[in-house]
């Protein structure tokens, strides 16, 4: 049984993965006593990074 993707499905799925991770990480990191600091800047560069990323899946 094979199933493929419409076209918008490829798109939508495309999109999410290319979104940055969630700022819950930095709260959750400060809550359970781990490196809060670190946590924020790995999601500033996630951010950075779907910023490009989002682009070019959406122009492929």
């Amino acid at each position: 049984m094979k199933r493929s993707l419409e076209a918008w499905q490829l798109q939508v799925l495309l999109l999410e993965a290319a979104m940055p991770s969630a700022m819950l990480s930095v709260v959750l990191a400060k809550r359970y006593g781990c490196d809060a600091n670190l946590a924020a800047k790995l999601v500033f560069i996630t951010l950075v990074g779907s910023l490009f990323t989002i682009v070019f899946m959406m122009n492929l």
